[in-house]
């Protein structure tokens, strides 16, 4: 239809505005799909990365459990990446403009380890930064498409269960698992038997044999019995606040009391205490701020150096990770109880036991995550005796490995 001089202006300038809306509804759509074609490309390279990267750190772990130096790990995990690259699918894996980083650790969760020790087990780290990618439509935007990658392999627990510490808790129904939740504070071992969920006279002690050594040595890291999801263990009725203290507080380096000694119980590699110690409340809360010092404040400030402040010099990792069995109570009654254990839970120890039970205090740890007690997490010394394999292990630097 050609041009009417007679069609009023109103109509004219709706049409004008209705070309204005088509065109930007159109400039609109181009932008979106030019944006999808860049989102889907970097999805697509971020998996293929982050798979050479997990190869690579598993290629750097095996090398350092056969005894290999830092640097055949590091030549290894570049190996593997290159091997990567160059794989069929991944032409357009290209690391030239790439940071690759391989540090390794005798702690899956420090990087890096300043006193690493070759003789002790061994997890490498590798990390791939400013990977850059081909931009299709999104510099239009002003922006680049660089992604990043890492991932963390070692030797996994032994197989046979060992090392759990004889205390337990109760489940709940809410939580990351059964009833506990991360980065939250809790009771794991009573002064008020009243508070149990065990029953009257239990204070969440499992029974590990007789007499006060016995509970002593086994709190300090030498229980050693095997436990195994969906068995029964028995509670052990009493409070024994003095053995208890006296094992569990030589994780900080204190050996006062009960001829436990630094050579048996090494103390952890990093002993600092909250400034504001948890507590219970008449109803057996736990009382804590959300902002007080916690297990990330912990790992934050690892590694630190030997012989300084809160730093042993004999100071071994993970000694104040308790596995602390979870087990179903639903069945409550006096006395020795018997309830099957649901779970493990991995409970970072916040600060020294108590004693006695003159306050009538509890031993507090904040609730990590679910652990597999099976390489013995808080025994003495941790070794790798017994079968085990080289795993892929959480990144704690990363959210995405």
């Amino acid at each position: 239809m050609g041009f009417n001089p007679n069609q009023p202006k109103t109509v004219r300038r709706q049409a004008g505005l209705v070309l204005v809306l088509v065109t930007m509804s159109m400039l609109s759509l181009i932008g979106i799909t030019a944006l999808a074609i860049d989102v889907n490309h970097a999805l697509m390279n971020k998996t293929r990365l982050q798979n050479s990267v997990d190869s690579a750190a598993l290629a750097a772990a095996i090398v350092l459990d056969d005894e290999g130096s830092a640097a055949d790990a590091e030549a290894a995990a570049i190996e593997t990446i290159t091997q990567m690259s160059n794989a069929s699918g991944n032409s357009k894996l290209d690391f030239s403009s790439a940071t690759i980083t391989v540090q390794i650790s005798n702690n899956p969760k420090v990087f890096p380890d300043a006193s690493y020790d070759s003789s002790k087990d061994s997890y490498a780290r590798v990390s791939v930064t400013n990977y850059a990618l081909e931009d299709f439509f999104i510099d239009l935007f002003g922006i680049n498409k660089v992604l990043k990658a890492s991932a963390v392999a070692g030797p996994s627990p032994g197989i046979v269960f060992s090392n759990v510490v004889p205390m337990a808790v109760c489940k709940g129904s809410e939580g990351d698992l059964y009833g506990y939740n991360k980065e939250q504070i809790y009771a794991l071992k009573l002064g008020d038997g009243s508070l149990s969920e065990m029953g009257p006279g239990n204070y969440q002690l499992l029974d590990f044999g007789s007499g006060a050594d016995t509970v002593r040595s086994a709190l300090a890291g030498s229980y050693e019995y095997p436990v195994t999801i969906g068995e029964s263990v028995d509670t052990k009725p009493g409070v024994s606040a003095g053995p208890v203290g006296q094992g569990l507080n030589t994780r900080f380096g204190d050996y006062s009391g009960g001829g436990v000694s630094a050579d048996d119980y090494p103390p952890d590699e990093y002993t600092k205490e909250p400034d504001t110690p948890a507590s219970l409340d008449a109803d057996g809360n736990v009382v804590y701020g959300d902002d007080d010092w916690r297990y990330a404040d912990y790992l934050a400030s690892l590694p630190c150096t030997k012989g300084s402040t809160d730093c042993p010099l004999n100071g071994q990792p993970n000694r104040r990770m308790l596995p602390i069995p979870i087990l179903d109570c639903d069945d409550v009654s006096g006395g020795t109880n018997s309830y099957e254990i649901v779970a493990v839970g991995c409970f970072f120890m916040l600060q020294q036991a108590p004693t006695n039970n003159s306050g009538q205090s509890a031993v507090y740890g904040e609730f990590v995550e679910e652990c597999e007690v099976t390489g013995g997490l808080s025994g003495n010394n941790p070794n790798s005796d017994g079968p085990y394999k080289i795993v892929l292990y959480e990144d704690p630097y990363s959210e995405d490995s």
